[in-house]
């Protein structure tokens, strides 16, 4: 009993079943003081044995307490302070709330406290914001990935829900960071509603939103997807542009390679492939930088088959100050350097035949250095 707590103080003259009141409002100052007596000094007394033990509650601070009870639409904590905390319940709230139950602990962040009359205003959610805040610079730290569901197509790019800790955060992802290569209008329209990877392009918040990255994500996977891929088996991609010599195709959803043009199918020309079609293809050759050579036609190239001293045929394909770029093949080309030019002491022209040894090959960055054959 509180009776028992207090020795030396001024009891004086209070009403029958004090006691048990005061028990029943759980020490609560402000409360009690409505049943003492006006002019009884034990008011004074009583008041300053309960406050002099009694940490201050501010603003900022994490607290953590027991459910007491469900009031209208807050949710009353217990700390073993004077008063209770009182967490106001959202909509937004719910998912949050959903497994608690009277009698759990949680930690609360005090967001206000106020004086007429006295209340502490308290709120789960806000904590978790912070923690949650914590765990994206930890993430953006480390090169951490989250998965976020694109929920909204606009025009400058994406708008994306993150799940973390029962709470949703929003994302923007910018179109030029949504893939590896820029989107396709259906590659864009199927990402709606579907659940990706993606990383943080910044902590700094454009009015309230983080910004991510799909393509920092996409890059982050190349070196195990590359490792994956076995020469000769046939995969399926979508074309993502085309150049006179071949084509680029994106394909095991982050890998880029390249089908030269005498590799397309015979029945196709370079003008016939459009950006976003979709077609199957063998990995023929992985170069330096995880570059990919791909083919529709499964046959070997000079390429494949080329050899340290071999004497080949080639055709003068262009002069420049560092040499003459020579064409092997319609796919295959080498280089003859300046020194070697000038050492066999010709003239060189654009277009003319010319035997070349082969000096060189380096297969993993695809160049092949030439001599001219004495």
């Amino acid at each position: 009993m509180i009776k028992e707590m207090l020795p030396g103080v001024n009891c004086g003259f209070v009403e029958p079943g004090f006691w048990e009141k005061v028990e029943n409002e759980h020490f609560s100052c402000k409360k009690i003081k409505k049943y003492l007596p006006t002019d009884n000094s034990f008011e004074e007394d009583y008041l300053k044995y309960l406050e002099k033990d009694i940490p201050s509650v501010n603003v900022g601070d994490i607290i953590k307490g027991k459910i007491s009870k469900l009031v209208g639409r807050d949710l009353v904590i217990e700390f073993g302070y004077k008063d209770d905390i009182y967490v106001n319940i959202k909509s937004s709230d719910y998912k949050i709330i959903q497994k608690l139950r009277i009698g759990d602990e949680i930690d609360v962040m005090v967001i206000e406290i106020v004086d007429k009359p006295y209340e502490i205003k308290g709120s789960i959610t806000e904590l978790i914001k912070m923690n949650v805040a914590k765990k994206l610079r930890d993430c953006y730290k480390d090169y951490g990935h989250l998965e976020a569901t694109v929920t909204e197509l606009i025009p400058a790019g994406f708008m994306l829900d993150i799940e973390m800790d029962n709470i949703n955060i929003t994302a923007f992802m910018p179109n030029t960071l949504s893939g590896v290569n820029r989107l396709t209008t259906k590659q864009s329209e199927a990402l709606i509603g579907t659940k990706i990877g993606v990383m943080l392009e910044t902590l700094q918040q454009e009015k309230g939103v983080y910004v991510v990255s799909r393509r920092k994500y996409l890059k982050s996977l190349i070196p195990k997807k590359i490792s994956e891929l076995v020469r000769g088996n046939v995969y399926k991609g979508t074309v993502t542009g085309t150049q006179d010599f071949g084509v680029f195709v994106e394909f095991n959803e982050c890998l880029t390679g390249m089908i030269h043009k005498v590799n397309l199918n015979p029945d196709w020309d370079v003008k016939d492939v459009k950006d976003g079609m979709e077609l199957e293809f063998y990995l023929r050759d992985i170069l330096k930088g995880n570059k990919l050579i791909l083919s529709q036609i499964p046959r070997d190239s000079l390429w494949d088959t080329i050899k340290l001293g071999q004497i080949i045929e080639g055709k003068i394909r262009v002069v420049k100050p560092f040499g003459a770029l020579i064409s092997l093949d319609e796919e295959t080309t080498g280089l003859i350097q300046n020194t070697y030019i000038e050492k066999a002491g010709v003239k060189l022209k654009n277009g003319d035949k010319i035997s070349v040894k082969v000096i060189s090959v380096i297969k993993d960055e695809r160049k092949i250095y030439l001599d001219i054959k004495k």
